[in-house]
């Protein structure tokens, strides 16, 4: 897809978003199994409580020295489906393995496989023990080169995972877990670890010209027990590869790459909140292709790009050798919600953490944010000038709420020769097709409204869906440009279909279309997210909603 017309090919069914394939890798999907025995009974692993007093007075020390953002304490484990966990057989005869693993009152839990492949027919879901928040959907998308699996976040303290196959397939099952992270800072809100409240929303009005900008920022963990700031980058092809830059010192590095877990749209719903936000928007997998300290970056390839339904833009750059006059870094303080912060003065040319002017000329220096500021976690995180293009990372400094203190950037006029090789600069990466240009624009705009059409122009879009998630019915509002017959279809999550609702007379404008939960039979479909196609023509408008029960 071009990014470019996402405002003409992606449409928002009220919260929820497109559907991209025919099933959801890596993603937000699936129903936890029937089972006959009671989660209960099912296998507990629990780990000890953790100190949160001992690990506080650590985290100030880390700081201090400059380490990157902890959130977790690691628990490394041995566990396969073959030496641990409960089995059962289910009505349908497929295999049913679980276990369950708590950290007494940790905000947070993740997990991380050190060895994951899995057949087709298989599928791995990770959810809270209690039942809320979402359910995490893995399966043989999942597979990389790398043989492993690490997971997003979940805001609990015991969860389940169960991985379901045919029976014919047990031995083609590889899964391995080596790490269970107890979150004891951040993701949830314990308000006492947030960051400062100088911090601005990205929701807050100060965002409305930087949306596009907005999108391209991301947040993400590592070995699921630290975090940092970074932003996917746009490239002279314009072809939408993952390229994450971020910052040498955040802790990623050719071991660990594997386990980074970026989250996009990490934010606040409503101005000020400085909470709520979801985690349910994430890639996994990752290859580090360059870095250099002397102006502290690092550039990453993802293994996918991200799914067009989160909207996330690529960002532009500018590596000319040129002093911006204002500047807007978006990043996440503390690795909380997004933030943006604003400098209305010209920025210097500096050493790291130096004011002389121009020093050894690696860095830029922000003398004191004007509006917001940035905090530990914010490493990483982009500068942009006036131009909406990127000009350096974050490298640290001691700007926080309360003071007017500096941050330095590593310059991206610096890093773009960095060291002189391919695996330490920025030039092979962001001009693979060795243009020369001194600068890049944004690829892909944010702009859920659908484009007007041209008079005649025959076209097709789903607007909403009423309520989502939903009970008993929900409502889709779906456009025609002009009169023509539509037919609907509901999907479930590994592609089967449920519904045929059948074709409809569709007026040019707004139409309506209601589902009443029930598959062909007439019986009622379980719990979970369902795929909506809408058809006109040759054209087709995809979209999900939730059913609870």
């Amino acid at each position: 897809m071009n990014i470019h017309k996402i405002s003409q090919t992606v449409f928002l069914l009220g919260m929820m978003l497109l559907w991209t394939g025919s099933t959801l890798a890596g993603g937000i999907g699936g129903v936890p199994a029937v089972q006959s025995q009671a989660l209960q009974q099912v296998q507990l692993r629990s780990f000890p409580a953790l100190d949160t007093s001992l690990l506080a007075e650590e985290d100030i020390l880390r700081d201090e020295e400059g380490l990157p953002f902890r959130f977790a304490v690691a628990q490394d484990v041995q566990l396969t489906p073959d030496n641990s966990g409960t089995w059962e057989t289910m009505n349908d005869g497929r295999l049913l393995w679980r276990h369950r693993f708590a950290c007494p009152e940790a905000l947070s839990l993740n997990l991380g496989f050190i060895s994951y492949h899995l057949p087709p027919s298989a599928t791995l879901l990770m959810y809270a023990a209690d039942g809320t928040g979402p359910v995490f959907h893995f399966d043989s998308d999942d597979n990389r080169s790398s043989g492993q699996l690490w997971t997003p976040i979940l805001l609990t303290s015991e969860l389940v995972i169960e991985l379901e196959m045919a029976p014919a397939d047990r031995q083609k099952v590889s899964l391995e877990l080596g790490r269970v992270s107890c979150g004891y800072r951040g993701f949830g809100e314990d308000f006492s670890d947030k960051s400062g409240a100088c911090n601005i929303d990205v929701i807050c009005d100060e965002g409305d010209d930087w949306r596009d900008d907005i999108a391209s920022i991301g947040m993400y963990s590592v070995g699921g027990i630290q975090r940092c700031s970074g932003v996917l980058v746009n490239n002279t092809d314009e072809d939408e590869r993952p390229l994450f830059l971020t910052a040498n010192h955040c802790p990623v590095s050719a071991s660990n790459v594997v386990t980074m877990v970026v989250y996009w749209n990490y934010e606040s719903p409503t101005c000020g909140q400085h909470g709520g936000g979801t985690l349910t928007e994430f890639n996994h997998g990752s290859e580090l292709l360059a870095a250099s300290p002397t102006s502290d970056f690092k550039l990453v390839e993802l293994d996918e790009s991200p799914d067009a339904v989160f909207g996330v833009t690529y960002a532009g750059w500018d590596r000319s050798n040129t002093v911006p006059t204002s500047a807007v870094g978006i990043h996440h303080p503390s690795t909380d919600e997004k933030s943006i912060s604003f400098e209305d003065d010209p920025l210097t040319i500096t050493t790291y953490l130096e004011n002389p002017v121009p020093g050894n000329g690696t860095h830029l220096r922000v003398t004191d944010w004007d509006l917001g500021t940035t905090e530990g976690g914010s490493s990483g995180s982009p500068i942009f000038n006036a131009d909406h293009r990127i000009v350096g990372q974050l490298h640290g400094g001691w700007a926080a709420c309360g003071n007017d203190l500096s941050d330095w950037y590593g310059r991206i006029f610096i890093s773009w020769e960095g060291d002189g090789t391919p695996e330490t600069r920025l030039r092979d990466y962001l001009d693979p097709a060795g243009t020369g240009v001194m600068f890049l624009s944004r690829l892909g705009v944010v702009d859920p409204e659908p484009e007007p059409l041209p008079p005649g122009e025959l076209d097709l879009y789903l607007a909403s869906a009423t309520p989502n998630p939903f009970i008993v019915t929900v409502e889709l509002i779906y456009y025609l440009n002009q009169a023509e017959t539509v037919r609907a279809r509901v999907f479930n999550i590994k592609g089967y279909l449920v519904s045929d609702l059948g074709e409809f007379a569709g007026n040019g404008g707004e139409n309506s279309l209601v589902w009443n939960g029930l598959d062909d039979n007439g019986r009622p479909t379980p719990a979970g997210l369902y795929l909506f196609y809408l058809e006109a023509g040759d054209r087709t408008a995809k979209g999900q909603v939730i059913r609870l029960r």
